[in-house]
């Protein structure tokens, strides 16, 4: 299940880094794609590695799936944190040629920009891959036998397996432990 999420997961957050993730609108609407800067060209490339670790995870049986899945959520939090990054610096990522005159047309352009829909995907879906495989690392170490004391094992409340004969005997009638063999007191007659 944390496989398949992540996996989509990474799929969507390669969509967003191909849709407009700043629009500029003052004269005319332009917008800039993720994966023309480098921040985004960054995101695309974990999220392709984050889907094919969790695809890994989901399809292939001798390997380790939980370290895939980690693997996978630290692929998803890098491309989580590049994103975040380009968030804080979207105005300067705006080139203004110099003919347009630099200081004015650029004034205008940072003021008309904004984070665009690709961006806000992206930033979700870093997050949803994040989640779901540090969910799946965690509920997968369930799944193996673990050892409370090492060289014990596990024996089942109400079961007396291990225990030696004549060590205490326990009477069907009364429930209690009259810790010797042979019939008790009360059974004469």
């Amino acid at each position: 299940m944390a496989s398949r999420g992540a996996a989509v997961a990474a799929g969507v957050l390669i969509i967003g880094t191909l849709l407009p993730w700043v629009s500029v609108t003052f004269f005319s609407a332009a917008t800039l794609n993720g994966v023309r800067i480098w921040e985004g060209r960054l995101a695309m490339v974990l999220a392709v590695a984050a889907g094919a670790l969790a695809l890994a995870s989901l399809l292939l049986e001798e390997v380790d799936r939980r370290a895939l899945l980690l693997a996978s959520g630290l692929c998803g939090a890098l491309a989580f944190i590049a994103t975040a990054v380009f968030g804080f610096r979207f105005r300067d990522a705006l080139n203004v040629p110099s003919v347009l005159g630099d200081t004015q047309a650029g004034v205008l352009a940072r003021a008309g920009a904004g984070l665009d829909a690709g961006w806000y995907l992206s930033m979700a879906s870093g997050i949803v891959l994040t989640a779901l495989a540090v969910w799946g690392y965690m509920s997968m170490r369930g799944n193996r036998p673990s050892e409370a004391v090492p060289g014990m094992e596990w024996v089942e409340p109400g079961t007396h397996q291990g225990s030696s004969p004549g060590a205490g005997t326990t009477s069907q009638s009364t429930g209690q432990s009259t810790g010797r063999q042979g019939p008790s007191p009360g059974d004469r007659g």
